[in-house]
Order: C-alpha cells, then structure tokens, then sequence
C-alpha cells in the first residue's frame, strides 16, 4: 500500500498562512482609504472658504476645520476595518478636486465680456440713416417756432382778417392780443381734452363750441379792462371764434396730449401777439406819429395806414421781409447739417 502522509500535509499548510494576509490587506485598505477621504475633505473645505471669500458676504469669516480632521481619523480606520462595504463612497473623491479648477477661471472668463459688449454699440451710433434724422429733427425744430421761423400770421397766412381790419393802433391790437392769448390757448386745450373723452370724433363741433363757450369769459374780461373802448373792434373781436388760427387744428386726425395741445396753442397765440403789436403800432405810427398815443413825429409819413387798404400793404412788405429772413437761417441751417455729416462720412 502507498502512504498518503503527503497531500494531506501539502492542503493543510497554507490554510493558517492565508488568514494573516487577508488580514493585513483589509487593515490596509482602509487606512489608505480614510487618508483619501481625509484629503478630499480637506480639499473641498479649502474649495467652500474659497468661494465663500471671494463670491460670499463681504463680512463671512471662513472657520479653519482641517484640525478637526486628523483627530477624527482613527475612530474612522476602526469602524472601516469591519465594514468593507465603507470603501465604495471612494468616487466621489476625484470629482471634488477639480471643482476649484473649474470655478476659480469663472471670474476672468466673465470679466472681459462686459467690455467686449459696449464695443459695436458704439459703431452703431452712426447709422446709415443719420443724415435723415438730422435733417428731421431740424424740420421739427423749424415747425415747432411759431414765433419766427413758423409764425401763423405772417408765414402760414392764419388770422389776417384782424391784423389788417382792426389792428389800426397800439390800443386796439393790445387788445386783440389778449384775445387771442385766451381764445387760442384755451381753445386748443380744452377741445383736445374733450376730444379725448369722446374718442376723437365730432372735431369741428367740438372746436368752434369750446370757441364760442370761451368767448364769453374773454369779453367780460376784456369789458372790465378796457371799457366802452372794446367796441372800436366792431366785428372782428367776435368773429376770432371761428378765426382758422384757432380752428385749424381740426382738420388734423391725430389727437395730441394735453400738455402738447396746451403749449403749441400758446406758442401760436404769442406768435399772433408779436404781429399784432408790430402791425398796429406800425400803421399808428406812419398814420398818425404816434404810439399808444404818445406823438413822436408831428408829421403823418403814410395817411393810408389807418384804411385796410394800408394795412394790406404793410402786412405784405412785413411778411416778405419776415419771410426771407427766415427762409435764409432756415437754408444755413440745412447746410450746416449737410456739411457736418458729409464731414463725418468721409
């Protein structure tokens, strides 16, 4: 018979030599581990205080908890040697590291782009089409100059019948002029608040009854100012009810604003006012030598002021000249905006 002493000796050897190494390799497992851990926790501490100083509060005081780690890490080492499922939580630890990478050149990627965006805004400032608001804009500046370059009376021929029927002498157009200070302006206002309410429609009736209802104050007024002497206006102190100085504006359909309504409105009325002085005290002057009834020559250079047809004749030779003036700053003007921008293009 054979002896079988050999292989049950060879299978029972290395039984107790394998306890040991698995021990060991369990031991150092974790131990390697925790300091993996530890430093992971570390490196997002230091990340958190980092961000915290520089994007948190301006008062935040980071606390310093590395100390607090090491202290910490044996019970961790002897809690993980019984546990071995305690080394799966190993991944998250290499996407902590590079999150101070990523964030911390955030800051000089967004710096520049707030410079970068000003930059074709300031191309842009000069359209193409910048002439032509230029050129707009002074059109509008020229209409909005109802005392010179724009006036109702001598430039776009409005309210001629008073100016040249009853404007005889200073008296009379002062008081044509506060007539027409009231009657315009408040025309013009009112019947563009009641215009409003109604939706712009009925813009004639509307006009010429808001006139004819602010005619009566303004006579009253007129009454008590100047007395029995109102009657030398006859009929044209009523009939700037339906003057087209004031009832023009209905033919517009665009409704205006108020505050628009009442400032084009008191820019015509002034416009009015500055003829009306000019005209009557001209034709008082060349009639009779005098203004507002102070002589100042004692000789009557044109008798054919005091009659309408004088007055035709002086309002005519006042608005060409009137009109040529304007006319020749309107054209500089023009010309000065053509070089300006032609000098900007090149």
């Amino acid at each position: 018979m054979i002896p079988s002493s050999s292989p049950p000796a060879a299978r029972a050897t290395p039984r107790p030599s394998a306890a040991p190494c698995w021990r060991r390799s369990s031991a150092v497992r974790p131990s390697e581990e925790a300091a993996r851990q530890a430093e992971a926790r570390a490196e997002e501490e230091h990340f958190r205080t980092y961000r915290d100083r520089e994007y948190g509060k301006p008062g935040f005081t980071p606390a310093a908890p590395a100390p607090a780690a090491p202290a910490q890490q044996p019970a961790a080492e002897d809690a993980r040697t019984l546990q071995m499922p305690a080394v799966q939580p190993a991944a998250p630890a290499p996407q902590a590291a590079p999150q101070p990478k990523v964030t911390a050149p955030q800051p000089v990627q967004t710096a520049p782009q707030p410079a970068a965006a000003p930059a074709p805004k300031h191309k842009r400032t000069a359209p193409a089409n910048s002439y032509k608001e230029a050129e707009a804009a002074l059109n509008e500046r020229i209409r909005a100059d109802h005392i010179l370059l724009s006036n109702p009376v001598v430039v776009r021929g409005l309210g001629l019948a008073p100016v040249i029927g009853a404007a005889l002498d200073g008296q009379r157009a002062l008081m044509l002029c506060i007539a027409a200070l009231i009657l315009v302006t408040f025309t013009r206002m009112l019947a563009v608040a009641v215009c409003h309410l109604t939706g712009n429609r009925f813009r004639p009736v509307i006009y010429c009854y808001t006139a004819a209802l602010l005619y009566i104050p303004t006579y009253v007024l007129l009454y008590a100012l100047f007395g029995a002497d109102l009657t030398l206006l006859g009929i044209y102190l009523p009939i700037l009810v339906v003057e087209p100085a004031i009832v023009k504006r209905m033919e517009f359909s665009e409704l205006e604003p108020v505050k628009e309504a009442l400032r084009h409105g008191f820019n015509n009325a002034l416009g009015m006012c500055v003829v009306l002085l000019l005209v009557g005290c001209l034709r008082e002057l060349l009639a009779t030598g005098a203004v507002f009834g102070h002589v100042v020559m004692h000789n009557a250079l044109l008798p054919l002021a005091a009659l309408p047809a004088g007055g035709f004749v002086i309002l005519g030779v006042m608005a060409a000249c009137w009109c040529a003036a304007a006319n020749l700053y309107t054209d500089y003007k023009h010309e000065e905006v053509r070089r300006l921008y032609a000098d900007r293009k090149h």
